[in-house]
């Protein structure tokens, strides 16, 4: 504007005199002036997908014709899940999106909201939709201590493989084994020996996560070591998870002899009304009284031993394995029942599916048999009481 023009009016209606024109030119259509204000421009992709777990979705720049500084914000149906930096436009997660447990609207985990761009006068809004996806879960694991028999032994030498294939960089265990009953609970403790002092030691150094132990069932006296171990653990592990892994009955060759005798029509049976029950009622649930701030659980790991020998029987293995011989390529090594691989590969799945709740059936690991181990193991998982 030429001020000159107007060099003897008082400084009062110069001011008057130029708002009136500024509203004038903008009531006008195709009027201009350079005191005119445009809004940001704000455009870019609209759809955004994040895995579960991860706050950052985006960063939004817009532009504004005027150079005016642009600041951001957001609404819309979900935008209560998401912060946005006022100046910087980065656009993030509250809280890390769980998949499993979906925080938007329609719990379809399709995110739905605005992104709007101001220059202090007007605004443009961008509509966005961040769909968050399911990913295996990883990262992170426990710290164990696992104590057992030769039947207990290879699930726990065979774990931190597999739970590293499944992502959890940070598993961490320590195993202390002895062969036959002196694996048991009760005898790695009344033994005070220097095994018993290892498993000491490990628990004493503290944030142990989870302690595993073989099951058995002491008629007198069901609970004896259990308990004894489970105390000692607690003092110095408050928070640490306990399971007892259930093993199967040995001398298979025998099982169906045995079976009989005791009136039931197959090992399975036998294995149900005899010792899974009881495990159940009379060691997990007394030790959830005495222990109640501690969570304590079984493992069904006799489940893979059940049905790959069922398979066996019925010739449905697609992999060529004989009932009693060499480890890689038997049910059993010798005729106490001692596993083999294929038995081996089955039980570590279902304790990584008890222990870390992987899906194993998404779960891309290569056991080196063409038989499906993992839809197996997930069977026997689905299958083992809830409740323990």
């Amino acid at each position: 504007m030429n001020t000159k023009a107007h060099s003897g009016v008082s400084p009062f209606f110069r001011k008057l005199l130029a708002s009136g024109l500024a509203l004038l030119l903008s009531a006008c259509s195709g009027g201009s002036s350079p005191d005119s204000n445009t809004a940001p421009t704000l455009t870019g992709v609209m759809d955004f997908a994040v895995d579960e777990n991860t706050t950052e979705v985006a960063t939004f720049q817009a532009s504004d014709a005027d150079g005016d500084v642009i600041s951001y914000s957001i609404n819309g149906q979900d935008a209560g899940a998401f912060s946005i930096g006022g100046q910087s436009g980065v656009l993030v997660f509250r809280d890390s999106p769980d998949f499993e447990n979906p925080a938007d609207e329609d719990q379809d985990n399709l995110y739905q909201l605005s992104v709007v761009a101001s220059d202090g006068q007007l605004s443009t809004s961008l509509g966005i939709v961040v769909t968050v996806n399911d990913v295996l879960e990883g990262e992170g694991g426990f710290n164990m201590v696992l104590m057992g028999n030769s039947f207990f032994r290879p699930y726990a030498q065979e774990l931190g493989e597999m739970a590293l294939a499944a992502g959890f960089t940070e598993h961490r265990d320590i195993g202390v084994f002895a062969g036959g009953d002196n694996g048991r609970p009760t005898n790695l403790w009344q033994a005070n020996n220097a095994l018993t002092a290892e498993i000491k030691a490990a628990l004493d150094a503290g944030d142990v996560d989870m302690f595993g132990m073989t099951a058995g069932l002491i008629p007198d006296n069901p609970t004896e070591g259990f308990r004894e171990w489970i105390d000692y653990a607690v003092a110095a592990n408050p928070n640490v998870t306990v399971f007892l892994s259930l093993p199967p009955p040995d001398f298979p060759e025998q099982w169906q002899e045995r079976a009989e005798a005791l009136g039931y029509a197959n090992i399975r049976e036998a294995y149900d009304a005899e010792l899974l029950q009881l495990v159940h009622t009379e060691i997990i649930d007394v030790l959830r009284v005495e222990f109640p701030s501690t969570a304590i659980f079984t493992v069904p790991t006799y489940g893979a031993t059940f049905e790959l020998a069922d398979l066996y029987e019925q010739g449905l293995l697609e992999d060529e394995i004989g009932f009693r011989g060499p480890r890689p390529a038997s049910l059993f090594t010798d005729e106490k029942g001692h596993q083999g691989e294929i038995i081996i590969k089955t039980g570590t799945l279902i304790w990584l599916g008890e222990l870390y709740h992987v899906d194993l059936r998404a779960f891309e690991f290569d056991t080196g048999f063409n038989t499906d181990l993992h839809t197996i193991a997930e069977g026997v998982i689905s299958a083992h009481d809830p409740n323990y």
